[in-house]
């Protein structure tokens, strides 16, 4: 019994293993992939809000970035600082159409002194 028990185990453990190496590969051919980092020398006091179509998917200290699955379509990022540089600062927004597979890296930036603003690379 303690042997049929073992070869259960190990085969459901096997199968296990198995489903999670395809999971990546349905992952980037249904999805794209989104990646934003924070420039070095963003700050030290300011934090980068980062949101998809409007609602907020990460906030970015010093040293951190953003890499995740997006579904495929049309998008809106943006993103603000906290603290806000400025009360009346609007989100800098940039159109994405995302299509499957493909991977968009941006670079959270001070493009001036009073906002910040995502680059593509």
């Amino acid at each position: 019994m303690k042997i049929i028990g073992s070869v259960l185990i190990a085969g459901i453990l096997s199968l296990t293993q198995s489903l999670r190496a395809d999971a990546p590969t349905q992952l980037r051919a249904n999805n794209a992939r989104l990646i934003v980092n924070r420039s070095a020398d963003f700050g030290v006091n300011e934090s980068v809000n980062l949101a998809v179509d409007g609602v907020q998917i990460a906030v970015l200290a010093i040293n951190q970035n953003y890499d995740a699955a997006l579904s495929p379509g049309r998008h809106v990022l943006s993103i603000t600082t906290n603290p806000k540089t400025y009360p009346d600062q609007s989100p800098n927004q940039i159109p994405l159409n995302a299509e499957p597979g493909k991977s968009y890296t941006f670079t959270a930036v001070w493009d001036d002194s009073e906002r910040a603003s995502l680059v593509e690379q």
